[in-house]
């Protein structure tokens, strides 16, 4: 395995460190990732290779952003996909956020049956349904408005790093 993989996979297991007890990614770990596929992409390709890893980070920034934006993960969550882009490059994006949204559906359903919180998940989506339709009918509704409550805060880290070690195992 290539060394820059084996610096993002330590990455990974520090950030699902963190996101587990804490269920936050620290900064300093994101700007050390940042640092790390920058170095490593010019020690790997110079310039070019520099570009794509800034390419990919962009990427991994831009795709977790509408779900940032529907409250659904975190900004660190947001912040580790960007830097798993530029360690990777955009090609690889697809297929790691594919294999990252199973891993988080799959950690979803194994939280609620655990933490027993299905009934406040039914309750949210009521309210979110609320919330839409009210929106639909000219009346500006937030979900905040309604009372929407976490039903649970999952550590979306371990899905990213699922996602990666998957792509990790599949490619050719």
């Amino acid at each position: 395995m290539h060394a820059t993989l084996i610096l993002l996979l330590l990455l990974l297991v520090v950030a699902c460190w963190f996101d587990w007890r804490e269920r936050r990614i620290p900064n300093g770990l994101i700007v050390s990732g940042m640092v790390a596929f920058a170095v490593a992409a010019m020690i790997d390709g110079g310039v070019a290779a520099l570009l794509n890893a800034f390419a990919g980070f962009l990427a991994g920034l831009l795709v977790l952003l509408p779900f940032f934006a529907l409250r659904l993960v975190g900004a660190g969550d947001v912040k580790l996909m960007a830097v798993v882009g530029g360690f990777t490059g955009a090609k690889a994006l697809l297929p790691i956020v594919l294999y990252t949204f199973i891993a988080g559906g799959l950690l979803a359903v194994v939280a609620l049956i655990a933490t027993r919180r299905g009934d406040r998940l039914l309750a949210n989506f009521k309210l979110l349904f609320l919330s839409m339709a009210s929106r639909a009918g000219g009346v500006a509704v937030s979900s905040a408005d309604l009372g929407v409550r976490t039903a649970y805060r999952l550590p979306y880290a371990l899905a990213i790093a699922f996602g990666v070690l998957a792509w990790l195992l599949t490619r050719s």
